[in-house]
C-alpha cells in the first residue's frame, strides 16, 4: 500500500501487552514499563528510545537496507517515540511520519540543532478519541515555534490511518525515499 510495495517496511512490536485493550479483536502492546497513575517509569523513554535506536541499526543490516535512505514513522505510542527519534538523530532519517501522535516535552527538550531540515509528515483524525486533535495541533504549534520542516494535516477519522491519510502517507515516502515526484 505504501509507494507501490516498492518500500521495505520493518515494525518492530511493543515490549509489553496492554491490559485493558479498547479493542477485542486484535492484541494492543505498549512500549513502556508503567507505574502509579498508568505513567511510565522513570527512564523508560530513554530506555526504549535506545531499544529503537538499536534495532534499527540491526534491522539494517540483517535486511540488507540502504541506511541512506530510511524514514522513520510511528502510530499513536510509536509516534510519540518516532518524534525522539527523529529529532534528536535528524542525520539518520530522509524524513519522519508522526501519526495520530503528541509530541512529549522530552522530544521537544532533545532536539539536535539540525533537526529544522529534517522533513516531518504529522497526520492526525479531527475524531480522534484516544488522542484528541487538540494534542495533535499543540504538537504542530511546538514544531512551528521551533521553525521545522513540517507538514502537517487532518483528516475525518478517528485513532486510524484512513483512506487519504494512507495515501498521502505514500506520496510523501514516494518523494522522500524513491527520489520521485509523485503524481497525485
Amino acid at each position: 500500500m505504501l509507494a507501490g510495495g516498492r518500500l521495505q517496511v520493518i515494525c518492530p512490536q511493543a515490549e509489553f501487552p496492554l491490559e485493558g485493550a479498547p479493542y477485542s479483536y486484535a492484541p494492543m502492546y505498549t512500549w513502556m514499563k508503567r507505574g502509579a497513575n498508568d505513567r511510565p517509569l522513570d527512564g523508560e523513554l530513554e530506555r526504549v528510545a535506545a531499544a529503537l535506536s538499536t534495532f534499527v541499526d540491526e534491522a539494517c543490516q540483517r535486511y540488507d537496507v540502504d541506511a541512506d535512505r530510511l524514514a522513520l514513522m510511528g502510530f499513536s505510542q510509536g509516534g510519540f517515540l518516532a518524534y525522539r527519534l527523529a529529532l534528536s538523530e535528524p542525520h539518520r532519517w530522509q524524513g519522519a511520519a508522526m501519526l495520530s501522535t503528541w509530541l512529549s516535552d522530552e522530544a521537544a527538550d532533545d532536539v539536535h540543532p539540525d533537526a529544522a531540515d529534517l522533513p516531518l509528515l504529522v497526520q492526525h483524525g479531527t475524531n480522534d478519541p484516544l488522542v484528541g486533535v487538540d494534542r495533535g495541533r499543540n504538537s504542530r504549534d511546538q514544531l512551528q515555534a521551533m521553525r521545522m520542516n513540517l507538514d502537517y494535516r487532518e483528516y475525518p477519522m478517528q485513532h486510524e490511518i484512513g483512506r487519504q491519510s494512507m495515501h498521502d502517507l505514500s506520496l510523501w515516502l514516494t518523494e522522500r525515499l524513491l527520489n520521485e515526484r509523485p503524481v497525485d
